[in-house]
């Protein structure tokens, strides 16, 4: 939030049982708003054409259908062909990053895919990533060949978890010794055949571009913790304001958002993690539309707004100065343009391997910096609790791609400091000079905190308490959100202090309620480690007030209220009688 606007302050503004059930949800999702839940004549009619002969071939023990989606096209040119004849669609190479809840999959081999008709699909795979505790396979990317005309769509089965009933006597725990032969993607296999095992091939290269989409139910990519806890939007009967307006405000927004560029001061594109909050949307919907709207952004943050070293091995935001170096410490501003989480979440489903590249160059930038933030006259991390944030989100997401020890060392350094940094104060809040961090906010302070940029360290916490475990994050986030229900909330209880212990400005009303959003996923994280419900009545109470005031006329503000309200979501389905318990890992 700039200070202007601070100063201004407007009074007004899984069961995989059910994952076939899923893909008629999503595919009656696609574009609607989620209040509309009819079944549209022509994907009625795909589910009756290709759902029922897939039900016949043999099924494995766990399944999930993959909705596959061809790019729409000009007509062709006139061409000589028997009258009524249809001209042939052209095969394409389709990719899709599959992800997988901790546990589910531990080898790549003993995944099958099947097409429309059950027809067993030649099928390459490799890992893109594992969880770091357990080792079992995060994301996997799939390279299969599909023939889709122009617009058209196709439901194929994704099997895994169980040997190929050609080889009884594998098992999941003993994988083959010997991949089978790699097969040609032009092969035309003959319907209900058994589904051949994926090939193993550590070089395959993904195509999350190409003209045909692979996407997954939405309920898939909650369960799998891709990208912390989700709701599907079709599930969110709570909040059915904020599903619609924060479409709405998408489509409505003007200029429109792509139409932003680079600013090193103004409010910017991708402040608050646009690729993140544009996944974020993909990942609760499920559609092709989304997805490729959130790879696009991704992509142009990559383009157009990081810059790496000669060797590409470091990688830091254009803002920064051009002769930086790891021995001075990265700008403030820099540290909140270095998008850990948009990019993990590009690689992990796409299988790009420069959204992998961009994570490890910024998170190798940070690791080399930490000695340059904390050690110089002022610890920087510790000046706004956002500056802490965002590097523990990037490296959070660095270690989740390269998990070696000396990563966790510096993520646990991270954590180290921040556990400590509350502990000196008595309140619950990350305290902090006030003044020091932005003098037009608050001309006098003295220590205070920021409830949103609390609510960012909380987020980075939860991210490293889903790779680590580490068992300190229960009681740090627990205290915050006493912090924030207790003493920063405005005396009307329908928003927070913009700032807390400004001597200057108490910040006591709520002309700042669309940052609502931002931080009750503090009270979801809280209910997520304690269980204890009374987490969610507070949250709820505060989002109802966010979503009536959810301010998102600009990218900034969208990404503001979109880039975690939904693992807010995520964190409540978990509520008794919502949905199941595992979902309540976050992760980065």
């Amino acid at each position: 939030m700039d200070a202007q606007r601070a100063k201004a302050r407007p009074a007004a503004r899984r069961p995989l049982a059910a994952l076939l059930l899923a893909a008629l949800l999503l595919l009656a999702s696609c574009g609607r708003a989620p209040a509309a839940r009819r079944v549209e004549p022509r994907v009625r009619a795909v589910l009756e054409a290709h759902g029922a002969p897939a039900l016949q071939a043999p099924l494995a023990a766990e399944s999930v259908p993959l909705l596959l989606v061809a790019d729409a096209a000009p007509a062709p040119a006139p061409a000589k062909r028997p009258p009524g004849a249809a001209p042939p669609a052209p095969e394409a190479v389709v990719s899709a990053a599959v992800p997988f809840a901790p546990g589910a999959l531990r080898d790549v081999r003993f995944i099958r895919l099947r097409d429309a008709r059950g027809a067993a699909v030649p099928l390459r795979a490799k890992p893109l990533a594992v969880w770091p505790r357990g080792g079992s396979i995060r994301s996997a990317l799939l390279v299969f060949g599909a023939a889709l005309a122009p617009g058209e769509r196709a439901i194929y089965t994704l099997d895994f978890g169980a040997p190929s009933p050609s080889s009884p006597s594998q098992r999941a725990d003993h994988p083959p010794t010997q991949a089978p032969p790699a097969p040609r993607l032009t092969q035309v296999p003959q319907p209900f055949q058994v589904p051949r095992a994926a090939v193993l091939d550590e070089a395959l290269l993904p195509n999350p571009d190409g003209p045909i989409a692979a996407v997954l139910p939405p309920s898939w990519y909650a369960a799998s913790l891709v990208s912390g806890p989700q709701l599907p939007v079709m599930d969110d009967r709570r909040f059915p304001g904020f599903e619609a307006g924060i479409e709405g405000a998408l489509a409505r927004m003007t200029p429109a958002y792509d139409a932003y560029g680079v600013t090193c001061s103004a409010p910017y594109r991708t402040y608050y993690d646009g690729p993140h909050a544009l996944y974020q949307r993909f990942l609760r919907n499920g559609d092709a539309a989304r997805y490729r709207r959130a790879r696009a952004e991704a992509v142009w943050y990559r383009q157009h707004e990081l810059r790496f070293s000669p060797d590409r091995r470091l990688a830091v935001h254009v803002c920064e100065r051009e002769d930086w170096t790891p021995a001075a410490p990265l700008s403030w501003q820099v540290l909140r343009r270095m998008l850990g989480q948009g990019m993990v979440d590009d690689y992990l489903l796409t299988g790009d391997p420069a959204a992998r590249e961009a994570v490890l160059a910024m998170g190798e930038a940070l690791r080399q910096n930490q000695a340059a933030l904390t050690g110089g006259r002022e610890d920087v991390l510790r000046v706004t609790e956002r500056n802490m944030a965002w590097v523990m989100m990037t490296l959070s997401s660095y270690y989740a791609l390269d998990p070696r020890p000396e990563l966790l060392s510096a993520l646990r350094g991270l954590a180290d400091r921040t556990v400590a940094w509350q502990q000196q104060g008595a309140s619950g809040a990350f305290e902090h000079d006030l003044t020091r961090a932005d003098p037009s906010e608050c001309e006098r302070g003295p220590r205070g905190g920021s409830p949103f940029m609390t609510a960012l360290l909380v987020d980075a916490l939860m991210d490293y308490h889903a790779l680590t475990g580490d068992p300190r994050v229960r009681d740090v986030v627990a205290r915050a959100a006493d912090w924030l229900a207790e003493r920063a909330i405005t005396s009307d209880g329908r928003a927070f202090r913009y700032l807390w212990g400004c001597e200057t400005d108490a910040y006591d009303d709520s002309g700042t309620a669309d940052l609502n959003l931002l931080i009750v996923p503090v009270f979801g994280a809280a209910y997520a480690l304690t269980r204890d419900p009374r987490w969610i009545e507070v949250g709820d109470a505060l989002a109802d007030v966010g979503v009536k005031e959810m301010l998102v006329k600009e990218p900034k503000h969208w990404n503001q209220a979109m880039r975690a309200f939904g693992r807010y979501l995520g964190y409540r389905a978990a509520l008794p009688g919502a949905a199941s318990e595992s979902q309540l890992s976050a992760g980065p």
